[in-house]
């Protein structure tokens, strides 16, 4: 008996507050970013021992190289800082999607051949894997491999907070203009790749590329004709059904022909918003030589069926798109130089390309909505140094957005 008090008491003591200071400061001083932020978030103690790591949000992962990389750099728009991170698992991984503090990742595992597909959490570790679809890519060399995985994985929305016992996620494939889904503990799915829809034949006008989103339990996805449907994730059979059909805004006919960047977002209040782009052009600006704007908010009224251009996402929050990336809606507590309210911040999108033709770097970027004008995220004035140093080893255009998260 008196064995079992003593060990009741032993569990019971908070070890948290009993190392010294200085010894909680000098571990700190060896842990990388994710152990900082994980130390820092055990007790108050521990979070007043070492200082906050200098990056803050949001984040940009960016591979080392196109097709899979081996290691990503996670990069503070704010501040430029940044650390280098490994996906688990051992094998070279492509990043797909992102959402809630979780990214989602493909890798063509070799024998027998197929691509594995999981989410993780950079900042715990923790890791969720999806069902494996098949694949058959002929060469291994990156080029080849990132095409074949742009056409079978183009990108993967989730739910937030997975888990290898709930969870719900859905991709675009190009190759066979398709939308699958695979859901783990609602209605004892089997944890398959499931159809959920086929995408007809893009007209010459519309980009081929196709958005998936999640929010409120539904998978949303805009086909290439600019139709948005909705699938309830609740359902013991998940359907799509039509849910409101997007115009292009009225362009000059010679813009209207260019591939477009099309995304979808929902604003703090569940409104659905499509942020446009000018795309592709041959090295001129399309909104500069129609005086036409390089993007637009276009907020959706289910009551009238309309679509309306919009100068705020709620007053309080920012989106962050992005190709590859779950459009996010950010709460802005705080103002500050590098997180705007009624702002839309960009990576990896076309327009991305477009503005770095115009000799700028082209990494991440920020469209305030009120002014209606496009500038850099941070105004440090050593970031042309820091991006030198970055821009050596990583593929830009397929990074991602990402918001740390600990659950």
């Amino acid at each position: 008996m008196n064995y079992e008090i003593a060990m009741e008491a032993q569990q019971e003591v908070d070890w948290s507050s009993g190392l010294p200071g200085d010894l909680l400061n000098y571990i700190g001083t060896l842990l990388a970013v994710p152990g900082r932020i994980c130390f820092r978030a055990v007790c108050r103690t521990w979070r007043a021992a070492i200082e906050s790591p200098a990056m803050p949000t949001p984040w940009a992962v960016i591979p080392r190289t196109e097709g899979c990389s081996d290691s990503f750099t996670v990069l503070s728009a704010p501040t430029l800082n940044s650390f280098q991170w490994t996906p688990p698992g051992g094998l070279p991984a492509r990043c797909v999607g992102s959402n809630a503090g979780w990214l989602a990742l493909v890798t063509v595992v070799p024998e027998p051949q197929h691509i594995g597909i999981y989410l993780v959490n950079p900042i715990t570790g923790a890791r969720v894997d999806l069902p494996p679809t098949p694949c058959w890519i002929p060469d291994s060399s990156p080029a080849v491999v990132e095409r074949e995985l742009d056409l079978i994985v183009q990108k993967l929305a989730f739910a937030p907070r997975p888990s290898a016992s709930a969870h719900a996620a859905a991709f675009a494939s190009l190759g066979g203009r398709t939308v699958f889904y695979a859901r783990a503990g609602i209605n004892d799915d089997d944890g398959i790749w499931r159809l959920l829809s086929e995408i007809p034949k893009a007209e010459r006008a519309v980009r081929r590329e196709l958005d998936v989103a999640y929010h409120g339990g539904k998978f949303y996805y805009m086909d290439t004709h600019g139709q948005v449907w909705v699938a309830d994730m609740a359902a013991q059979c998940p359907a799509p059904v039509p849910f409101a059909s997007f115009a292009c805004p009225d362009l000059p006919r010679q813009v209207a022909h260019r591939r477009r960047g099309y995304h979808l977002a929902f604003s703090g209040d569940g409104g659905l918003h499509v942020v446009w782009s000018t795309s592709e052009g041959d090295g001129v600006s399309s909104s500069n030589r129609y005086h036409r704007p390089a993007m637009l908010v276009m907020r959706y009224d289910e009551a009238s069926a309309s679509w309306a251009a919009t100068a705020s996402v709620g007053g309080d929050r920012a989106f962050l798109i992005g190709d590859r990336s779950q459009s996010l809606s950010v709460p802005v507590r705080i103002a500050s130089p590098w997180l705007r309210a009624d702002a839309v911040y960009f990576t990896n999108i076309p327009l991305c390309g477009l503005l770095a033709l115009g000799g700028d770097w082209r990494g991440v970027w920020v469209f305030h909505l009120a002014a209606g004008v496009i500038t850099f995220p941070t105004e440090d004035h050593h970031k042309d140094l820091v991006l030198n140093e970055l821009e050596l080893d990583q593929d830009w255009p397929k990074s991602v957005w990402f918001m740390p998260c600990m659950t």
